[in-house]
């Protein structure tokens, strides 16, 4: 845990002055420890510094004349300023208690150099003084380093380099180079005045971290709402930015959206399908007039918008695209799975359209053009323009079971792999391949004809 501030102090000083600044510090949100650091008789100040430094970022020093009395040693007092030399900050902030600047040059030189706070100002105006110092106004890593905190992180000192990792991060997050899950937009405006680069930066890691496990753990499309409703509430921040962003949330996750899934998010959902709606009919699509909603939101409605597989197949697999590009297997990943047992807890009615839209896509051969399977016989069968289903041959099926078995070993799938090529040669996968080639050979056609 990482605390703002530790007491170090003698126990003759903790009536008349240090329970009641602690307390002060405390009503200024400041996390702070002192019980442990009342120094008795025999005890090394520069262990009790070191383990409240381990998890503080400010050490304040009272001194007085109790303090004084205590058996410390310079050579304590000068590693302790060695140490603040090594972190190239200063970390002990030092409150004369009954004392003139002679004596504490006496007893330390190095702490009689340290602007120091004085309490004879009173418990009020010295905590303010403290306060200033521990917290600057504006501080953008003192702000994500309280937003963190508000859920929950351990993390390390602000001299560490992680927090210049996430300064650097936050600035191409939000458009990465390479596809990412779970994709939010970090803050741009606070309606409390808090600094909203603080807020940036806390909330780039969070959303570093839930996509890094997102990926590790393949929650996608595919995982089911159980599994997914589990990792969303391991991370609070990422429920808490669902609700302010659920068309995120559907874009990444449109399992959620089928109405026996979508649990608390279910008003949210619902909301964005109304004005979705409302927004189709006073404004509707030119290339899809015939649509009720958004494509993105096709699953929450019950005759799905009236679009068309190919469409709803697609807003599954790509999402919005672009940067918010949702796919994160490749297109044969997502038909091995359909034709698996393992997709039986979609609707009848989604797994249904969904089979039909990736057939009608029939994308998912292009995965053969990759590496050495543009060689293998079920690729070059993909380029034939044939008239009649394909006849799967043993060299075909055997080909095709090896590419099963690998989205299996992939996404950990329970059914048996020669059902799952049973049922994908059932479904006519081929067959859609087939008739992609004829549409896209009539499209050529009808441009010479125009050209003509």
């Amino acid at each position: 845990m990482q605390h703002d501030v530790f007491i170090c102090h003698a126990s003759e000083d903790k009536d008349d002055l240090v329970r009641p600044l602690a307390e002060a510090l405390r009503d200024s949100d400041l996390d702070v420890w002192y019980d442990e650091f009342s120094l008795q008789v025999g005890d090394s100040l520069s262990e009790a510094i070191d383990r409240g430094l381990a998890g503080s970022r400010f050490g304040i020093v009272v001194l007085s004349q109790a303090f004084f009395q205590k058996r410390w040693t310079k050579r304590e007092l000068r590693g302790l300023v060695a140490r603040e030399m090594g972190e190239d900050g200063k970390i002990t902030l030092p409150v004369w208690h009954g004392v003139s600047y002679g004596e504490v040059l006496g007893f330390s030189p190095p702490l009689a150099d340290i602007r120091a706070a004085m309490s004879s100002q009173g418990i009020e105006a010295l905590a303010r003084e403290l306060v200033r110092r521990i917290r600057p106004e504006g501080s953008p890593l003192l702000v994500a380093r309280d937003e963190l905190l508000r859920f929950g992180w351990e993390l390390p000192p602000l001299s560490d380099e992680w927090w210049l990792d996430m300064v650097e991060m936050q600035e191409w997050i939000e458009e990465p180079q390479w596809l990412r899950p779970l994709l939010f937009p970090l803050p741009t405006e606070t309606s409390s005045g808090t600094p909203v680069r603080g807020l940036r930066i806390a909330w780039t890691a969070m959303q570093n971290d839930w996509q890094h496990d997102a990926e590790q753990r393949e929650i996608c499309q595919v995982t089911h709402p159980d599994r997914v409703m589990e990792f969303l509430h391991e991370r609070p921040a990422l429920v808490e930015i669902s609700y302010r962003h659920p068309e995120r949330l559907a874009n990444y996750l449109p399992q959620l959206l089928i109405p026996q899934f979508s649990g608390e998010f279910a008003g949210a959902f619902d909301d964005l399908l109304a004005k979705s709606i409302v927004e189709k009919a006073s404004d509707p699509d030119s290339r899809r007039p015939y649509a009720l909603c958004a494509r993105s939101l096709a699953l929450r409605h019950p005759s799905f918008g009236n679009h068309t597989p190919a469409d709803i197949a697609n807003a599954w697999t790509w999402g919005r695209g672009y940067e918010l590009n949702a796919r994160i297997l490749n297109e044969l990943d997502y038909v091995i799975w359909l034709c698996s047992d393992d997709s039986d807890w979609l609707p009848d009615g989604v797994k249904t359209v969904l089979i039909a839209g990736l057939c009608d896509l029939a994308r998912w051969g292009d995965e053969l053009s990759h590496r050495d399977r543009w060689k293998s016989k079920l690729s070059k069968a993909l380029l034939v323009r044939r008239q009649t289903p394909l006849k799967w041959t043993r060299t075909l099926t055997a080909e095709l079971t090896t590419l099963a078995d690998e989205t299996i070993r992939r996404l950990a799938l329970t059914t048996p792999v020669a059902r799952i090529v049973e049922t994908f040669i059932a479904l006519d996968f081929m067959g859609g391949s087939d008739a992609r080639l004829r549409a896209d050979d009539d499209r050529i056609e009808a441009r010479r004809g125009k050209v003509s």
